[in-house]
């Protein structure tokens, strides 16, 4: 009879069978604890990450430059002691250490602080973790900041209004490609001046518009608004006439009572309409007034289908004021050595430290030098001062150039203008 053959598996095959699984095993809670852990982990990361960054955008928020103690400003951003922050959710506790290194202290620096933000922690095995970030904050006027979000024009330069720059704000767009302005203190109200919005050429000047400023219509100046070849120049005229010897603040800030004064071009181009010029000031002619500035305007005016392009000088023209009778005009200094406290210098707003720079025309220079269109004068100012404590003769404020980079926008730099360093 035919033995069967014996089937199965022996007691040696299956402990080594149950082995093999239990290392298997084993690996495997191995791996799911290593996979808990670095989860645990990342997740910590990823909120201190988060406690970084909430960190330097707190202060990236500042809303003034100066100290101020209502706002975050950025005299504020400073190296600061750890805090401790709990955070529930990742199972930690951080540690959060602000740093900062203020290039202020380093003459020729641009003005910035670099601020490095280090936030600490254990994870469940007690080893120590970390994450560093780091930026760097400069002093800029928030407020400039903001202007990054608004869309610029399509030239190289601003076009307040989507107009030339050198169109007063207050101009009045007719609609029609043209602006209408009326000079203060010209012809009793009545001259209008019609600018091309594109180019910021006046291209016509009416005479008996009695229309006011803000009610201008393409109507009030049809009949005159191609009649003129011209270019503006504007700015103001502060004064600063205490019997004392101004400094560069009080350049930057006058205050004196305003003197009734006017402005005149001397030209040395060609090409010129005759008249060759008109200037308006909105000058006190009245000692009661107390204004502390007086805003100017000039037109250039050329011959018809001429390119406009002129040079020239600008200057104050002392006036009297209208009462009392028989007033007497103001008068300017004889030289640089005058120190009478009846007489006063016009000094001239600048960045330049000397008349021997060569500057662009929009600094105000002593002398203007082929002005074009493209190139619009505004905020060409000046500042009156007393001639001197008549012991004493006054010089122009001076101060370093406005740095923008440093959170310094103010010009309160002054150069001599009338009269001019040169006299005898």
């Amino acid at each position: 009879m035919r033995r069967r053959i014996a089937r199965g598996i022996s007691l040696i095959e299956a402990v080594v069978a149950l082995a093999v699984m239990a290392f298997g095993m084993l690996a495997y809670v191995g791996l799911q604890s290593t996979l808990r852990f670095n989860g645990d982990v990342a997740k910590q990361r990823s909120q201190a990450v988060r406690i970084a960054q909430e960190a330097i955008e707190q202060w990236r928020a500042y809303s003034v430059i100066e100290a101020d103690g209502t706002k975050t400003d950025y005299a504020d951003i400073t190296t600061l002691d750890a805090t401790t922050i709990s955070d529930a959710t990742s199972n930690a506790v951080y540690s959060l250490t602000r740093t900062v290194a203020d290039s202020d202290t380093t003459p020729g620096a641009p003005r910035m602080k670099t601020l490095t933000v280090a936030v600490s922690w254990q994870d469940r095995n007690g080893d120590p973790q970390g994450v560093r970030l780091s930026t760097t904050l400069t002093s800029s006027p928030p407020e400039l900041a903001g202007t990054l979000a608004v869309s610029g024009a399509t030239g190289p330069l601003a076009q307040p209004q989507g107009r030339s720059p050198s169109i007063p704000l207050v101009a009045k767009d007719l609609g029609n490609g043209t602006s209408a302005f009326k000079p203060p203190g010209a012809g009793g109200g009545a001259i209008v001046w019609v600018f091309n919005n594109v180019s910021g050429v006046i291209v016509g000047v009416c005479n008996t518009v009695t229309t006011g400023q803000a009610a201008l219509t393409a109507a009030d100046v049809q009949s005159c608004s191609n009649n003129a070849n011209g270019l503006p120049l504007s700015g103001y005229v502060r004064f600063a006439t205490d019997l004392m010897l101004p400094d560069a603040a009080k350049a930057e800030n006058p205050s004196s009572t305003a003197l009734n004064m006017a402005v005149r071009l001397t030209l040395t181009s060609a090409g010129h309409a005759n008249p060759d010029h008109a200037c308006y000031a909105a000058a006190p002619g009245s000692a009661l007034t107390t204004s502390t500035f007086v805003p100017y305007f000039c037109a250039v005016f050329f011959l018809p289908e001429t390119v406009p392009l002129w040079s020239g000088t600008s200057f104050l023209e002392p006036l009297a004021f209208v009462e009392p009778a028989g007033g007497v005009a103001w008068t300017i200094a004889a030289d640089a050595s005058d120190a009478a406290s009846t007489h006063y210098r016009v000094c001239r707003y600048t960045p330049a430290t000397s008349d021997a720079q060569d500057i662009p025309n929009r600094l105000h220079p002593r002398n203007y030098s082929n002005v074009r269109a493209i190139e619009p004068l505004t905020n060409q100012n000046f500042l009156v001062i007393r001639a001197g404590d008549d012991l004493t003769a006054f010089q122009c404020p001076t101060d370093v150039p406005p740095d923008p980079s440093a959170g310094d926008f103010v010009n309160s730099n002054t150069l001599p203008h009338q009269p001019p360093p040169s006299s005898p």
